[in-house]
């Protein structure tokens, strides 16, 4: 069945309460396995304990970095009066400071992600599951959290933030998405990284179902703005073997394309090229520099997270 094309998130009936909300999105036994792992940044921040992380922020302190315009709740002590009289425009100081890891995650809720193997959670139901946990994470630690969350293009974004009601937000915002609409990675990573200037721990969770050429270089244009960057890549097992039968019409998720087909003549073709997809998928990604992990959705959150985090402890 197609997907519409509105990117617009579903909205289902909102939960009853703050605690309906945390267990629809992250169960109570992930968080008990999840308890000892530590969330860490290469290169933006470091640190053996829990909330000690070093990073570069936009803040008030003594190394000037650079001007923006004034934007309504800036803190109008650091407006440059001088650039004022050259400009007839206010800008704002900005500096470096010192302060705690700031974690974003930018979530993909396109058509294709609704897809699911029999028996097992659509990729998109994964995505929310570890999102959720990485924000649990980070928030326990004292660090920042932001969300992105996109289809063809951007569809909400909640702005980084450390304080205790905050994964309130996160988990309302997730639990309220559903696949819908065509897949526009490039655009949307493209972006984010306008929008945000803070370096970061950026970590995408997709399927990068992109055809887009531009994509590798919109994940280049990402790193090179000095994030961490980390893409969790979701793949139902049904897609690396295509396990039909039967004669079948098989439909679009994304667009109205439909296509009746005899899986058994055609299995073979689409699994060597769903190798070779995944492999160059996994060749770009590193020639960009990007924490690349290909994530089956047959596997445990736990599992997943761990691995993930585990790994980045061992990077360089």
């Amino acid at each position: 069945m197609a997907a519409s094309d509105n990117d617009t998130p579903a909205t289902a009936a909102p939960p009853s309460s703050a605690d309906d909300v945390r267990r629809e999105v992250i169960d109570p036994a992930l968080l008990a396995e999840i308890e000892t792992l530590q969330l860490n940044a290469r290169e933006i921040a470091t640190g053996a304990l829990a909330g000690v992380h070093r990073s570069l922020r936009r803040g008030s302190a003594i190394e000037f970095s650079e001007h923006k315009l004034y934007s309504p709740g800036d803190d109008i002590r650091h407006v440059d009066w001088r650039a004022f009289a050259k400009t007839d425009r206010y800008h704002v100081k900005q500096f470096e400071d010192e302060t705690n890891l700031a974690l974003e995650l930018v979530v993909d809720h396109s058509g294709s992600m609704g897809f699911a193997g029999a028996g097992r959670p659509t990729k998109l139901q994964l995505a929310t599951t570890l999102a959720a946990a990485l924000a649990y994470l980070a928030l326990r630690q004292g660090d920042a959290v932001g969300l992105v969350t996109f289809a063809s293009q951007p569809t909400g974004e909640l702005a980084a933030r450390a304080t205790s009601g905050h994964l309130l937000e996160v988990l309302a915002a997730l639990v309220r998405l559903a696949p819908s609409g065509v897949t526009g990675i490039a655009r949307s990573v493209d972006q984010f990284a306008a929008r945000n200037r803070r370096r970061s721990l950026v970590v995408l969770l997709t399927d990068l179902f992109d055809p887009d050429p531009e994509l590798g270089l919109a994940f280049r244009r990402l790193a090179a703005r000095r994030h961490d960057v980390a893409v969790l890549h979701l793949v139902d097992p049904d897609e690396l073997s295509f396990p039909y039968d039967n004669p079948a019409l098989f439909a679009s998720m994304e667009d109205p394309r439909r296509l009746f087909v005899h899986p058994r003549t055609l299995r073979q073709t689409f699994v060597d090229e769903m190798r070779k997809f995944l492999a160059a998928t996994a060749r770009e990604m590193a020639a960009s520099g990007i924490d690349y992990h290909q994530v089956s959705s047959a596997e445990p959150p736990a599992q997943i997270l761990a691995h993930f985090l585990r790994g980045r402890e061992r990077r360089p």
